[in-house]
């Protein structure tokens, strides 16, 4: 079997002094599909941003592709490009659709 995708070593999520996150392991495939499935505050959110690189762990490291990230190591633009997010409320700004679209090629 090939490398993981992505790679979670003893990753804690907290903030202040409230753990809402804590994998001990996870490894994901190129091409596999997964569920997350949970009741409110299970952490759903909080793991998808993390894959994401939207928020770097509190503790622990994710590998991606081999390359470590965690809070000595945050993503480079290179490796946040090869993931995306596709939000429950699609709108990026107050604006049109192509309003929204224009302002992402324009920051492009």
């Amino acid at each position: 079997m090939s490398e993981p995708l992505y790679q979670l070593r003893d990753v804690t999520q907290s903030y202040r002094d409230r753990t809402v996150l804590k994998v001990d392991h996870l490894d994901i495939q190129a091409g596999e599909v997964l569920a997350l499935l949970g009741p409110s505050g299970a952490g759903k959110s909080t793991l998808l941003r993390l894959l994401n690189f939207l928020e770097l762990p509190s503790a622990g490291q994710i590998s991606f592709r081999g390359q470590v990230i965690n809070g000595a190591n945050p993503a480079p633009l290179a490796v946040r490009r090869r993931v995306t997010t596709v939000f429950q409320r699609p709108v990026l700004l107050n604006r049109s659709v192509w309003d929204n679209v224009r302002y992402g090629l324009k920051l492009r």
